[in-house]
Parts: C-alpha cells; structure tokens; sequence
C-alpha cells in the first residue's frame, strides 16, 4: 500500500505552517480568545480520549499535529494512566517547545510522513488523537493523508479526531471562501464528507459530537495571516456580496467581519 504524500504535497504544507509562524510557541495559547488553552472548551475531547483509552487500553497515546501540547498535558492533570506513552507529533518546533513536560514525548515531523515505528515498538496498540488540523491539507492533500494515516494504524485502533466541518454545504462553503480569499489552501468539509472520506479510507465511524465553536475575528486572522486592513476590509465585502449574513457563521462588521468555524468530534475505529 502506497503511503505518506509527495515531496511537493508536503513542501505545500510547511510552507502554510511557515506562514503561522509567528503565532506559533508562547502566542499560541492566547490566539483566538485562548481557544486552545481552554480546559472548558477541551473537556468534551478530553472527556472521548479517556473514554476511549478505557475501551482500547492503548500502550501510546499520539496526539497527531499536537501543537504545544496541551491537549496531553490535560490528560496529566486528570490522571491519565501513568502507564501510556504520551507522544506529540507536530512540524513546528516552536510549537514543540511549549509542551514542557517530561512525561510527553516530542517528535518534529509531519504527521504527513511519520511512521508507526517512529513512535513505538512493534505490538504496541496506539490511540491517535487531533485536535483541529486536518483543515491544513487542503481539499486535494485531505485523502492522502487520512490513507496515510489508516496505514499506519493496525485493525481495532482507535482514531479520535476533533475537525471544523459543517452540518450545511452553504456553511462550508462561505467559510472555504474566507479562507481561499485569505490565501490559505485550506478547505472545510462538510460532517457528511468527513465521514465519506473516513469511511473510504478504511475507518469505521462509530460515534460523532459536537465540541465548542471557535469564534474568529478579522482582527485575530489578521495577525495570523499577515493581511492588512484595506485587505480585511476587501474580504469582507466579497464574502458578504456572495453570500450575506449567515447566523453562527459569518457576520459583516463596519471595518471587518466576525466567522465560525464549528467543530465535531468522530470517534473512528480502525476496520
């Protein structure tokens, strides 16, 4: 089975983390009103990952793309096993160096090209997790990566992911035109082309819920992706002319605008 995505996939992809760099590391966790450091708001992931570590009784636990770490360091302060591996994956090596706990292991690679032996001895069973980044790779760059991922995976693991992607295709698609205006590459599906692709590249899906929506300001996005008023103002306009005011999902202001992004989480077992 062909694994893992093209040198220039994943040349795409650093070159998009490249572009955040300047809110990587101790910036992070105040971005977006403290989203990503905010126990409240992680407590439903949270919540699934002990579940499922419970029902699979994994020896690692790999947080794929997992930033500065927060997500493990949660698990910690709840009293995760001290038995299980703890295992950050991520391409930013400022991001890597907020984890700051011993028990977390740190691996500087991709999660486009990582492998199982990367990460653990041969028999060990692994509990994937994420939080929030398979939007990076970009509509094309999406099914590659998931099968890369499913390879990498033995029958019975558990993938547990919490992903922006929308009930409606008009919610999608006004937000993948923000973001296209913005410059990015990334793309938002919607739950039900979540859960095809999933589904495609060998998971079994067996639950999906709900997790806090992340509010994002033109001022927020602004800083993260280097744009300009006069530019934030242009994007405005644009994204109101073709598509209006959409409750909950992005509303036009007198010198910016206010965009959702809502995220569920899915719960996949390996088939």
């Amino acid at each position: 089975m062909k694994t893992g995505m093209s040198t220039n996939h994943c040349d795409e992809l650093d070159a998009e983390v490249l572009r955040e760099m300047g809110v990587h590391g101790a910036e992070w966790e105040g971005l977006h009103g403290g989203y990503f450091s905010d126990s409240a708001v992680a407590a439903c992931l949270i919540k699934e990952i002990r579940g499922s570590a419970e029902v699979s009784n994994p020896d690692v636990v790999v947080d794929l793309a997992g930033g500065t770490g927060y997500v493990l360091r949660e698990l910690i302060r709840l009293n995760i096993d001290p038995r299980i591996r703890l295992v950050n994956i991520d391409v930013s090596g400022r991001q890597l160096c907020r984890t700051n706990d011993p028990r977390i292991g740190i691996l500087n690679k991709s999660i486009s090209n990582f492998r199982r032996d990367d990460i653990c001895p041969e028999g060990a069973c692994l509990l994937f997790v994420m939080r929030s980044a398979l939007h990076y790779f970009g509509r094309e760059r999406l099914e590659p990566l998931l099968r890369h991922l499913r390879s990498q995976m033995r029958k019975g693991e558990i993938f547990l992911h919490q992903t922006a992607s929308f009930a409606f295709r008009r919610d999608a698609s006004c937000v993948n035109m923000l973001y296209e205006r913005m410059g990015t590459a990334k793309w938002f599906p919607t739950v039900r082309e979540m859960r095809k692709l999933l589904s495609k590249e060998g998971w079994s899906i067996t639950h999906v819920y709900r997790a806090p929506k992340l509010l994002l300001t033109s001022q927020d996005l602004a800083v993260r992706y280097n744009l300009s008023s006069n530019t934030v103002r242009r994007i405005s306009e644009n994204i109101y002319r073709n598509n209006g005011d959409i409750e909950g999902v992005f509303t036009k202001l007198p010198s910016g605008f206010h965009a959702c992004l809502h995220y569920y989480i899915y719960r996949c077992v390996a088939v």
